[in-house]
């Protein structure tokens, strides 16, 4: 370890001789000591052995800047040539679009993913949809006052509940969903029974197809039952709830009804029991 002031004072020859000497040990031990010289130049080396460092003087010849480890390959620097990095190392984050050999950090991978994302998903057409995804969803809710009195049992009749929707391709399905209240009044086992129609028209005018089945307007076919309570002249409300998917084949606006009909030939069948609201859903499903 040698350290000098790199100034060659002048002397007998021997003197000097020992002084160029000590420079040179100091040249060739990179100024080497537990601390720093007492005279510095701007850009000198300093192998801080103290510390274990490798330290070059600033151009202002104000500070020691760490070069890297004394005694470690390389200084302990990353190879020019496939390093191996540890720790958190970091990298300035590339313009987003960059499209070259720059060094992508996490940020421009997630700034870019996100934006994928974003993009990917916004533009998803309906024809890129996985099947069985929900298209679009058509709800309405309604206060119900149909009144069917005393009439042929096998009727059913329309209610002013209909809903309608377009489908994006006639490979796709329909699934409709109901809840509504209905009331079985003055009869004695009198019941109401509930249906959907992919149709229209309110009371007797419903026409179009039955979707629990018969296909026209005086068949027995209804997806769920209300019973009153047993005995004469009685009243008794309840919800009824049904789903059931349908195959329009169409891409025209198709129109679903809630019909109803009493079960039995005495008494009254009635929705939208004192008056509380009834809803339909009707979902379009991927094909």
């Amino acid at each position: 370890m040698a350290q000098h002031d790199y100034d060659i004072a002048n002397g007998t020859g021997a003197a000097v001789r020992t002084d160029i000497n000590n420079v040179l040990d100091a040249v060739v031990s990179t100024n080497s000591g537990s601390s720093a010289p007492s005279t510095t130049y701007s850009y000198q080396q300093w192998a801080d052995t103290s510390a274990g460092l490798l330290k070059i003087r600033n151009g202002a010849n104000n500070a020691w800047v760490t070069v890297g480890t004394l005694d470690a390959a390389n200084l302990g620097l990353a190879t020019l040539a496939s390093p191996t990095l540890t720790g958190n190392p970091k990298s300035v984050t590339p313009a987003t679009g960059d499209n070259d050999t720059s060094i992508a950090t996490t940020a421009f991978v997630k700034t870019l993913v996100d934006s994928a994302v974003a993009t990917a998903v916004g533009n998803l057409t309906d024809a890129q949809m996985p099947a069985g995804s929900i298209l679009q969803v058509v709800e309405v809710p309604q206060s119900l006052t149909n009144s069917l009195e005393i009439t042929a049992s096998s009727v059913l009749v329309g209610s002013q509940m209909n809903v309608s929707i377009t489908p994006s391709s006639a490979a796709n399905k329909i699934l409709v969903q109901f809840n509504v209240n209905c009331q079985a009044t003055n009869g004695y086992y009198t019941a109401v029974g509930v249906t959907v129609f992919r149709g229209s028209g309110v009371n007797t005018s419903l026409s179009g197809t039955n979707l629990a089945g018969g296909g026209g307007q005086n068949t027995t076919g209804v997806f769920c039952i209300h019973n009153a309570g047993m005995g004469s002249n009685l009243s008794s409300d309840n919800c009824l709830s049904a789903s059931v998917i349908d195959s329009p084949s169409s891409t025209s606006s198709v129109t679903y009804t809630i019909a109803f009909r009493k079960m039995d030939i005495s008494g009254q069948a009635r929705l939208g029991a004192r008056g509380a609201f009834s809803t339909m859903t009707l979902m379009e499903i991927k094909g």
